[in-house]
């Protein structure tokens, strides 16, 4: 059997890199005699800095040299885990940027195309072209895996929901990441049978993949002898509260961390791996944050994690986003806030103060095995609606080894 996966992979994004691995791992875990590839493609930044160029938003070159110098030891070690983790496709794509036939001849040769997960549906083309992860006649076994869909208020003029009706009903399976991207399958598309949501697919990736550096190791196991670690992730440029959160946290207790660059934190990490960045969590007790990653390992790790979204982009008008959608299936909706200035955070911020941590927890672990199970029933739909020949099904082992995964994930979560 052969699976081709399409999304994103060879960003600097930790969470970008982990989804893509996640979805890698369990079909290999599902499938282990099958030839899975993950679709080698252009890197995403270079399109978004021409949509930049377009829109007259060209950078410094100050800005610009000291973005690249200090993201250069993070990007040496993603490109590595990129060519060492996966198992790409010979052939490179853009994927705004295409032949549809020739695309079409390359994705036909495979029995499953997977799209997903991640943010893979984006609202973006070029000169009114669909990017080829929409799979507009593409005819073989497709489905959505977790699959996310951005802008927050996407929407579709009546051509484009015509198109995308057609092309998605030729799907086997649509799972779909959150609300925001059920929504525009639903009510924007008009689909409404083969529509499922799923979790972000890094809850199946084992703790045992991910582990730090030594130094970085020790540093963090000492701090946590002295202080509690709050992680503080907001963007480099733009957040109106970063400074006044991070020293908020600092005054109540907690020594702080960043994985993006933060100027006002006791400690940047910049320069993980995506391995390295997921191990970090185990040592964070409080998380922060803007970022939809940050949020799902803080919570894989049994932490709590304030999500706040501040940018106008990441929630939709009903205030729908999709940290807030992954908080309220843990029944936290109360850890979710909209924020978009510093008197909004302020209120935030007293709210922290009195997060009931303990309780918190439990209902966190609860969850989490809740995740497994869900899965678990998730990845034997999909193999029950596949149609493969005979000798591509499950085998015996196939079955023994994917259930002996499920039970090592179930103990992994019963342990955090």
């Amino acid at each position: 059997m052969k699976i081709l996966i399409i999304t994103y992979s060879r960003e600097v994004n930790p969470g970008t890199f982990l989804q893509a691995y996640g979805v890698q791992y369990v079909f290999r875990q599902l499938y282990p005699d099958a030839q899975i590839d993950l679709i080698k493609h252009q890197r995403m930044y270079s399109i978004a800095a021409e949509k930049k160029q377009a829109n007259g938003q060209k950078e410094s070159k100050v800005s610009f040299l000291k973005a690249k110098v200090r993201a250069i030891p993070r990007r040496l070690k993603y490109e590595w885990a990129y060519r060492t983790k996966f198992h790409l496709t010979e052939r490179e794509f853009n994927f705004f940027d295409y032949d549809d036939a020739d695309f079409k001849a390359f994705a036909e040769n495979y029995d499953l195309v997977v799209v997903g997960s991640d943010t893979i549906l984006i609202n973006l083309e070029k000169n009114g072209y669909y990017g080829l992860m929409w799979l507009r006649g593409i005819d073989t076994q497709k489905i959505l895996f977790a699959a996310s869909a951005a802008p927050a208020n996407f929407s579709l003029n009546a051509q484009q929901r015509k198109e995308l009706l057609e092309s998605f009903s030729t799907f086997k399976l649509l799972g779909v990441r959150d609300r925001v991207t059920l929504r525009l399958l639903r009510d924007e598309i008009g689909l409404d049978d083969k529509v499922y949501t799923q979790y972000d697919p890094t809850y199946l990736i084992p703790e045992t993949e991910f582990s730090l550096p030594s130094w970085t190791r020790r540093k963090l196991e000492r701090i946590r002898k002295q202080k509690k670690i709050a992680l503080v992730n907001f963007s480099v440029t733009g957040c109106p509260f970063k400074q006044a959160m991070t020293e908020f946290l600092k005054i109540h207790g907690y020594y702080t961390i960043s994985t993006l660059y933060n100027e006002y934190a006791d400690c940047n990490l910049m320069s993980l791996s995506p391995f390295g960045w997921a191990a970090m969590f185990r040592y964070v007790d409080l998380t922060v944050t803007e970022r939809f990653h940050d949020s799902v390992f803080t919570l894989r790790n049994g932490k709590p994690v304030v999500a706040i979204d501040w940018s106008k982009n990441r929630f939709s008008k009903d205030g729908f986003s999709k940290t807030q959608n992954l908080l309220s299936l843990y029944g936290l909706d109360c850890n979710h806030f909209i924020a978009t200035s510093l008197e909004e955070a302020k209120l935030v911020m007293e709210y922290i103060k009195a997060v009931p941590v303990v309780e918190q927890q439990k209902i966190i672990k609860q969850h989490n095995l809740k995740i497994v199970n869900e899965y678990s029933e998730i990845m034997r739909k999909i193999e029950n609606v596949l149609e493969c020949k005979d000798s591509v099904k499950i085998n015996s082992g196939g079955v023994k080894s994917f259930n002996s995964y499920l039970s090592s994930l179930k103990e992994q979560y019963s342990n955090v």
